[in-house]
């Protein structure tokens, strides 16, 4: 026999929304999300030789970037290096690898001297050993991207993403984002898991979120 759940009861559905919009998100949902401008790079992606890199901390957004560009890219290998593991250089067009500073000195030796376009996201600057390769270059500084506008943006991008029904959901308002900003610069990782603590504590519907 089966007991309905009220809808009271169900996590969530007191900010009409079906999870923590902070939590963990699938590899999808990730991409479907990003907010960030990478079509200036199409044109040079698809030439051989050439090498983009996405270079800042864990949390930056050097993920998003990647998973951004292989959307565009059907053909593209996609490899994540865990830390401690060694990571597998894909077959793709472009080649795409991150955490690229964890690739051993001869997988970088013979992908670099490859002629496959190749989007890197590291924590290292490559651009000697990309020069040296004989490969053209572009070097993106994440952190230089995100500003409290586009903060505020992916925040709430978040929360509607999750939304239970047509009815209200909590908002970050800019100033939120704003202050967060000030106080963890472009650590996107941490100002969600800020926020993931903080709705984990929302107990009563709110239109606003203060942290």
């Amino acid at each position: 026999m089966t007991t309905a759940v009220s809808r009271s009861r169900l996590p969530f559905a007191h900010l009409n929304l079906r999870r923590n919009p902070f939590g963990a998100f699938s590899i999808e949902d990730w991409t479907r999300l990003a907010d960030v401008e990478v079509a200036e790079f199409d044109a040079m992606l698809a030439e051989p030789g050439t090498a983009v890199q996405f270079i800042g901390e864990k949390g930056y957004g050097k993920t998003t970037h990647l998973l951004a560009i292989r959307a565009r890219f059907p053909e593209s290998g996609y490899e994540h290096i865990d830390e401690g593991e060694r990571g597998e250089v894909p077959v793709g067009d472009p080649v795409m690898i991150d955490e690229a500073q964890r690739l051993t000195w001869w997988q970088r030796h013979r992908l670099f001297r490859s002629r496959v376009p190749l989007v890197l996201g590291t924590h290292k600057d490559f651009t000697r050993e990309l020069v040296k390769a004989g490969r053209q270059v572009r070097t993106v500084a994440v952190a230089e991207r995100m500003n409290p506008e586009r903060l505020t943006r992916i925040l709430n991008a978040r929360i509607e993403w999750v939304r239970r029904d047509a009815g209200g959901v909590p908002a970050v308002p800019f100033d939120t984002a704003a202050g967060l900003f000030e106080r963890f610069g472009p650590d996107i990782r941490t100002i969600q898991y800020e926020l993931y603590k903080t709705f984990q504590k929302m107990i009563a519907r709110t239109s606003d979120v203060e942290v």
